[in-house]
């Protein structure tokens, strides 16, 4: 038996657009550049070189190295940042929110993911550099989304009356929070080192963006991460054109809407919906949306009003004054960086499916869209446990009351599932019924309602006799859904749930290395990684 991956399909916990899209659909191919691999990254490449600005790497250079200003670097990421100066250099991005200590699981399979195909690549064409890139949401203000982690069932929260992009939020309260992760980590194995990272990253920060740098720093950088806070005005001084074409043009929701419609056709969800303009303003800890109200514009509470002429002007002197909502933030994003693959999951993908043909009309290439890794982390006396049961790995993903009466089933000395007596029942009756027809065909409805009673009561019986034996073997049933209980908190998946110093506090760095050594994002199957 093995307990090294499942495919995505047989855990039923994914949605059918992201099945479709790793079975490589062929209705996609016009939502996309191409689908991902190793070998459609030479066209990709060819496309990123002779359509991006290689001016802007300047730029982005110094600003890199100004928001590392203070930091120690390892030298893989000193070259991986210099590199960025050259023309074959490209980028491989996922972008996240700045979840407290990384926020759920799925945070650090992210950038795994991002790492491990950055590796790929340059094994691949070593003629060329491929840098990973965590591009930080610092702009988002959804502070509830991300203020709170979980270690073993226990919910860290951090209280703030603080408002506006969450990267700015001073973290001057954070103290608690300190003092309460130590208490419960400062005994297991790595308790002690883990503490010192967060302490060292949350306590001597100025805000929020800064000590998710230093954290998420201190875990991949020996690996060439490189953290780009998207919140920078230079930056938006090089992408102050589309802003301003938002603003003008409304490109987000002019030409979204053929892709979307296709999507809405194909049933799948859609992700999110544009507005009329994609973009906040920002002042005084404040983030607005931004609207239009006849021949002004202004934010949803009014906090400033322009005519067109005002507010083009002010997009070209402060553009860090706008901030990219969710579906204009993967134009910036693009414009910005030599990128060529954005990995991200589920729900991310699902949006960037509705974009492709405003990248056209800004002349930008859109990206090879990849889902990251999915995984379960799971410790070996856990796997041995069921493995003794004869525990299959598809069997932990079903549902309570399936796994109960599969198990049922298994550990019974009678045949449970009725079907014998259910096709020995069904001739006894079609013999009847030829009999009826042959005498007195005013008996056939008589004889189908005796059938339907027969068949509901075997139907009775079999699920009494099931529950009598569930009861015989509830002390063995109870203990395997303990186990599979433990894997899924509350029932939901382990990566969407709890954080990675579930298990870091007890195995240190080597969980980092495990996972890394153990995810391919170009294997498109849900992984199982044995601690």
């Amino acid at each position: 038996m093995t307990w090294k991956s499942i495919e995505y399909n047989k855990t039923k916990l994914f949605s059918k657009l992201f099945l479709d899209y790793i079975s490589k659909k062929t209705h996609f191919s016009d939502l996309i550049s191409d689908f991902p691999s190793i070998d459609n990254f030479k066209n990709q490449i060819k496309l990123k070189s002779d359509n991006y600005d290689n001016s802007q790497r300047k730029e982005l250079v110094r600003v890199i190295k100004h928001q590392y200003k203070g930091i120690n670097l390892k030298n893989v990421q000193i070259n991986n940042i210099d590199s960025l100066l050259k023309d074959n250099t490209f980028t491989i991005t996922t972008g996240h929110q700045l979840n407290l200590l990384t926020g759920p699981l799925y945070f650090i399979y992210k950038i795994i993911s991002v790492i491990n195909l950055s590796e790929s690549l340059n094994k691949k064409y070593k003629k060329y550099n491929f840098v990973p890139i965590y591009w930080m949401a610092s702009e988002d203000h959804d502070f509830k989304e991300i203020n709170n982690f979980s270690v073993q069932g226990k919910k860290f929260e951090w209280d703030s009356d603080q408002t506006g992009m969450v990267g700015d939020f001073k973290l001057n309260n954070f103290k608690n929070i300190l003092e309460d992760f130590e208490n419960h980590m400062i005994n297991s194995a790595y308790g002690k080192e883990l503490c010192t990272m967060v302490k060292k990253a949350y306590s001597s920060s100025n805000n929020l963006a800064d000590a998710t740098r230093i954290f998420v720093n201190k875990i991949f950088q020996e690996f060439g991460l490189i953290i780009i806070d998207a919140n920078n005005s230079k930056l938006k001084h090089l992408f102050k054109k589309i802003i301003i074409s938002e603003v003008k043009n409304n490109i987000i929701k002019n030409y979204s809407k053929e892709s979307i419609k296709k999507l809405k056709d194909l049933n799948y969800k859609i992700q999110a919906s544009p507005r009329d303009i994609n973009l906040f303003y920002i002042k005084e800890n404040k983030r607005e949306r931004l609207i239009n109200k006849g021949d002004l514009y202004t934010t949803e509470n009014n906090l400033k009003f322009w005519t067109s002429e005002q507010i083009i002007k002010e997009i070209n002197e402060f553009p860090e004054n706008f901030s990219p909502n969710v579906l204009l933030r993967p134009l910036y994003q693009e414009h910005i960086l030599p990128n060529l693959c954005y990995i991200g999951g589920p729900a991310e993908i699902s949006y960037w499916l509705e974009l492709k043909k405003v990248f056209e009309k800004q002349k930008l290439i859109f990206p090879l869209l990849l889902f990251r890794c999915s995984a379960l982390i799971i410790s070996k006396k856990t796997r041995s446990k069921l493995e003794k049961y004869d525990i299959k790995i598809e069997d932990i993903f079903l549902s309570n009351q399936n796994l109960k009466n599969k198990l049922t089933k298994k550990f019974s000395k009678h045949k449970l599932n009725f079907s014998d007596l259910k096709h020995q029942l069904n001739q006894q009756f079609s013999k009847l019924r030829e009999i009826s027809k042959k005498t007195d065909k005013s008996f056939v409805g008589a004889l189908n309602a005796q059938e339907k009673k027969q068949f509901n009561g075997l139907e009775k019986l079999k699920k009494r006799l099931l529950k009598s034996e569930q009861i015989i073997h509830d002390n063995k049933i109870s203990k395997i859904l303990n186990l599979v209980n433990e894997i899924f908190p509350d029932g939901n998946l382990q990566e969407r749930n709890i954080n990675f110093s579930n298990f870091y506090k007890n195995e240190g760095k080597d969980l980092i290395i495990r996972i890394k050594n153990n995810l391919n994002p170009m294997d498109h199957k849900f992984t199982l990684i044995e601690i």
